[in-house]
């Protein structure tokens, strides 16, 4: 019998929250003591520490009973019970006790080494016996191991439920198989990329999705795999997948079925993007001057920009095409996808077309996975392709049908992927003399050309030379904390030099003088020395090799005819094929 009377409604609130764990464990075990025991009166306690009742049985309902009660009723008043064991008392004399001897034993109850309870029996000392509390004492322990059992339970519940917020919170899809391909698990990431929603559970993988699963060569094959590229045929169309397969085992090491974690493609290559920095950085704000040749080209940018057109950027090297590129970019509806810029003069003629067109798995004999090109990696956004010039002639073929169809095929591969990309290409050597000399294909001219952007030489717009020197020298200033300004002797000089190497050569003369000049002012000995045309003694100055002077004779010999190859073969006396060549040995930009 519970005894209700002996808790308070304030004592009962407090055992609802801070123990209502612990009295769901003990109220059953005293309740049984209480049966097998009736023939004696009795009562069972369980305290708090601080000797408050947390819950309260009695054996039966004789006068007895209600005589123990009262005294029950005193040493609670009294305090007396502080989780002494086996502790003997002999009450007064009085109408509470008719004096009868009354013993109380407790088993202190624990949770990690620190007592947070005390289950207490009291009764008459002429019906104690050994047996009687060795049964009470053998259920305070039976009580102390379901409390840890119960604590250690609730802590793995915690950590299952964490896990499953992790599961949950993952971009990744995850699903699960048994043996017989049963689904018994799918994440919300999963039921997004796939489609398909929890009733899945319980039923065959294939007919939750709507491919042909590859989890079931897993089942079949026991081998699992990491981050293996998938495209399968679904009602949807074509479904691309980033996907790992985990058998899983027992505790016997019997496999019991497959965990298979997938991603959309997209979604990776968006990743990718993101974490190799393919995002364009300037927009028409960063094209610095107000030359009516910058006002034109941001008029320019942004009616490229305004439509979906591939563009073409030509112009000697340093004039800024990169950021013009980057500037398109940003202001057309493709700004939110990716930007990937591609120089075709650094890569090697046999990287070049896998760089673009990716390739498949084992297409190569040191390969161990697939891999997407460029194109690929662009989808939704800006495919920049820089210096277009030095892509071989047969690959450019390859490239025009590709665009065309907006569509490649991986080398290795048969199937077609499509691609959304915009194209925007350019140049330091003249596009329309190599397309009429066929040293470009005629067919990828038209598809490049459709809207072109010519750059101007500095040489052609001296009023921005003093704009981009003070705005170049502000960011030094900026990031230093100086105060650095450009005297008038030395803007006259820089105005003064014709600028072979243009914006770049500006800046990198700034930077220079901003790192020579030890005060307040640049003046003209800051400048570089080619600009100051005062030669530096240079005492036992080594001869340049021959490769050295070839390389400066191509160079001297570009910027004599303003980057026109066919003029430049002639004062050289070789080809124009031998010339591009050269070109790209020396990397001259």
């Amino acid at each position: 019998m519970k005894l209700d009377y002996l808790i308070t409604e304030e004592q009962l609130k407090k055992t609802k929250k801070d123990y209502f764990w612990l009295i769901g464990i003990v109220e059953p075990v005293i309740k049984e003591l209480c049966q097998q025991f009736n023939h004696k009166n009795f009562y069972v306690l369980l305290t708090d520490k601080y000797s408050d009742i947390l819950t309260a049985e009695c054996s039966n309902d004789s006068d007895r009973t209600e005589m123990l009660k009262r005294n029950i009723d005193d040493n609670l008043r009294d305090k007396k019970y502080s989780g002494k064991v086996d502790e003997e008392c002999r009450c007064e004399e009085n109408e509470r006790s008719g004096g009868n001897r009354i013993f109380s034993s407790s088993v202190a109850v624990s949770d990690s080494d620190e007592t947070i309870a005390y289950l207490i029996v009291t009764g008459f000392e002429e019906e104690r016996d050994s047996r009687f509390i060795s049964v009470v004492q053998l259920l305070g322990k039976v009580i102390n191991v379901m409390a840890e059992m119960y604590k250690k339970n609730k802590e793995l519940e915690k950590q299952k439920k964490f896990h499953e917020l992790l599961v949950d919170a993952s971009s990744d899809g995850m699903l699960s198989v048994n043996m017989e391909g049963i689904i018994t698990f799918i994440n919300p990431a999963g039921m997004k990329i796939l489609n398909i929603d929890k009733n899945v559970i319980g039923k065959h993988i294939t007919e939750g999705v709507d491919f042909e699963p590859t989890i079931l060569h897993v089942l079949k094959s026991r081998e699992g795999y990491v981050d293996r590229e998938f495209r399968l045929e679904s009602k949807r169309g074509t479904v691309h997948f980033v996907k790992t397969a985990i058998p899983l085992k027992d505790d016997r090491g019997e496999m019991i079925g497959v965990l298979d974690i997938f991603r959309n493609i997209n979604d990776v290559k968006s990743m990718v993007n993101r974490m190799t920095g393919a995002q364009a950085k300037y927009t028409v704000s960063n094209i610095i001057g107000g030359s009516l040749q910058i006002q034109e080209i941001k008029k320019m940018i942004k009616l490229a920009g305004s439509n979906d057109s591939p563009v073409l950027i030509q112009g000697e090297s340093g004039t800024g095409k990169d950021i013009i590129a980057q500037a398109v970019h940003n202001y057309s509806d493709r700004r939110q996808g990716p930007f990937v810029a591609v120089n075709c003069l650094s890569l090697p003629r046999n990287l070049i077309e896998s760089e673009l067109f990716g390739y498949e798995e084992d297409s190569f004999s040191m390969n161990t996975g697939g891999r997407p090109g460029k194109i690929e990696m662009a989808h939704g956004g800006t495919l920049f392709l820089n210096n277009i010039a030095f892509i071989p002639l047969d690959l450019q073929n390859k490239l025009t049908k590709a665009l065309q169809k907006k569509g490649i095929v991986r080398i290795g591969g048969f199937k077609e992927i499509p691609v959304d990309v915009r194209i925007i290409a350019s140049s330091h050597v003249n596009i329309t003399e190599m397309t009429e000399e066929k040293n470009f294909s005629n067919g990828l001219f038209k598809v490049i050309s459709n809207f072109t952007i010519h750059t101007p030489p500095l040489r052609d717009r001296r009023e921005d030379i003093e704009i981009i020197s003070n705005q170049t020298l502000s960011q030094y200033n900026m990031m230093n904390g100086t105060n650095k300004k450009i005297s008038k002797e030395a803007l006259e000089l820089l105005n003064k030099w014709e600028w072979p190497d243009n914006v770049r050569e500006l800046e990198n003369a700034i930077e220079f003088a901003y790192c020579f000049a030890e005060g307040d002012e640049i003046l003209p000995e800051h400048l570089q020395v080619k600009l100051t045309k005062e030669k530096p003694q240079i005492k036992d100055k080594r001869p340049m090799t021959l490769k050295e002077a070839e390389a400066e004779a191509v160079r001297s010999a570009l910027d004599f005819t303003s980057g026109n190859v066919t003029q430049a073969a002639k004062i050289l006396g070789i080809g124009r094929n031998t010339l591009y060549g050269k070109i790209k040995e020396y990397n001259i930009l």
